[in-house]
């Protein structure tokens, strides 16, 4: 398949003046774009990037950002986007195990990058996104430095373009490979599942360094629609930008939805241009769902991936969102839809033998949208990887029409508004401090959130803490958004006869009268 790169490279000789991406602060037309991204592809090879070598970027959504990506893959090199919200100590980490000769930030995290620099030395150069100074490079003065012209850099349908990294059952950090074949796919399956035109004005809210969020803003790109982007998420902002700028589709959380529909003005707003809203990373509560349907008047889409490591698997159509409907039809809300273009799944045993309807048994898929491995690690890789067949570990059941419906997560990854959160980073992190003997983590309900996190605690013999003191204990350790909203203490943790704490009991009294089980 083609690059992305390319894709828009192509797309710009066409479409050439259109707005290509509107951001916060100004707007990029599809000619200005695509000489930008050459100009930056060839300063980074000025630079010292090479054919493979990796070029980590932490920032907020913007522009810069995505032209930086873009650029990247054009270079030959492969784009590492790293979470804004990680403590120096994880950036670390990442950037230990991926060995970048670039790195780009905002402003905002300079501090972090100066820090990290010192300990990794692959890192040649720091690129921020905005003023320089000694010891970076200006974003701006780097595009002024390049040549206009298209890179003359062989890009083949297997190089490695993207390390997309998620978190594992250790709770350290594993890095998708994904190649440009990989990224294509994805993004085929997104046009040919969603659909996107020309005319489209899109206004995207997974962030960019999520792989949700830079698929959907490629999809559009390659068919010369504009995506509309801001820095970090505004309920009132984003309401009025649904409006103002005539969106015609968009994607949230359900958790996002969620805030834009508490905002006191929306029942006044136009959203009449709008057709199509995409959300993901859970199913919608059905309330929610019509009165969104109720405030937008639009249609909705649920899309469902395997993180990282699967892209697309999933997807619930328009003419599933049916409120008020038949006992199938309102079954089906609460279900991820069947299987993508270009995708095969199935619901299997311990055996490895097909489950029949109702039979709880693990999602494994099978297509072009899977990466190639884990950066580095060949045991998990392995184990995640059988005969072509990807094992993310959602367990789901599926109905006589092929509906899948998840039971369970991943390695019992909790999902709070969208980002995925991994209990046993955080666990890990409890069980330093010198008081608790050990700990268990799992998500709760949670009606802004979707979910939220929820430790619960047994301390050491004789010793007291408050719920305050282990919140805040995990506050210094962990990215804001890990941390433990509430805590529980007991006496001890049920376990099964092989010692595995049964975290399925330890959530069954926060859902069993939620509706759903995630």
């Amino acid at each position: 398949m083609i690059p992305i790169t390319t894709l828009v490279h192509e797309v710009a000789r066409v479409f050439g003046p259109k707005p290509a991406i509107i951001s916060d602060r100004w707007t990029v037309s599809y000619e200005e774009l695509d000489e930008r991204i050459n100009r930056l592809a060839n300063a980074y090879r000025e630079l010292g990037l090479q054919h493979g070598d990796r070029f980590a970027v932490m920032a907020t959504d913007s522009i810069e950002h995505i032209e930086t990506a873009l650029a990247i893959c054009r270079a030959g090199g492969v784009y590492v986007p790293l979470n804004y919200r990680l403590r120096e100590e994880e950036v670390g980490y990442l950037l230990s195990d991926s060995d970048p000769v670039l790195l780009a930030v905002d402003p905002d995290y300079l501090d972090i990058a100066r820090a990290v620099r010192q300990k990794v030395t692959s890192v040649r150069h720091v690129v921020v996104f905005g003023a320089a100074s000694d010891d970076v490079l200006a974003h701006d003065d780097v595009v002024s430095r390049g040549a206009a012209t298209y890179p003359s850099v062989e890009l083949r349908p297997d190089d490695v373009v993207q390390i997309q990294y998620s978190s594992g059952t250790t709770g350290l950090p594993k890095g998708a490979v994904l190649t440009h074949h990989t990224l294509s796919s994805r993004t085929a399956i997104g046009l040919v599942e969603s659909g996107r035109f020309a005319g489209d004005i899109s206004f995207h809210n997974a962030p960019f360094f999520h792989v949700a969020g830079s698929q959907l803003d490629y999809s559009v790109l390659v068919k010369g629609g504009t995506v509309l982007r801001h820095r970090q998420f505004d309920a009132e902002r984003a309401a009025h930008a649904l409006q103002d700028l005539g969106v015609t589709s968009a994607f949230f959380v359900p958790s996002m939805i969620n805030a834009v529909l508490q905002v006191p003005e929306i029942s006044s707003l136009d959203f009449s241009k709008l057709r199509l809203i995409e959300y993901g990373a859970a199913p919608m509560p059905q309330a929610q769902l019509r009165a969104a349907i109720d405030v937008f008047g639009c249609s909705f889409v649920q899309l469902f991936g395997a993180g990282t490591e699967g892209g697309m698997q999933a997807i619930l159509p328009a003419e599933d969102h049916i409120v008020g409907g038949t006992d199938v039809q309102t079954r089906r809300l609460s279900s991820i839809g069947r299987p993508t273009a270009f995708t095969e799944v199935r619901v299997i045993n311990e055996d490895g033998i097909p489950v029949s309807p109702g039979e709880i048994g693990e999602i494994i898929s099978r297509g072009p949208a899977n990466m190639r491995e884990y950066w580095g690690k060949p045991e998990a890789t392995a184990e995640t990887l059988r005969d072509g067949w990807l094992h993310a570990g959602d367990m789901a059941t599926v109905d006589e029409d092929g509906y899948l419906y998840l039971v369970d997560r991943k390695k019992d990854m909790i999902i709070r508004g969208g980002e995925n959160i991994y209990p046993t980073e955080i666990e890990l992190a409890l069980c330093e401090h010198p008081r608790v003997l050990e700990a268990a983590v799992i998500g709760v309900p949670d009606d802004h959130w979707g979910e939220n996190v929820h430790a619960i605690v047994v301390t050491r013999h004789g010793e007291t803490l408050t719920g305050d003191e282990v919140i805040e204990f995990c506050r210094q350790r962990l990215a804001s958004y890990k941390k433990p909203a509430t805590i529980e203490f007991v006496d001890a943790l049920p376990r099964n006869a092989s010692g595995k704490i049964l975290k399925r009991e330890l959530r069954e009294p926060y859902w069993k009268d939620a509706g759903r089980s995630i």
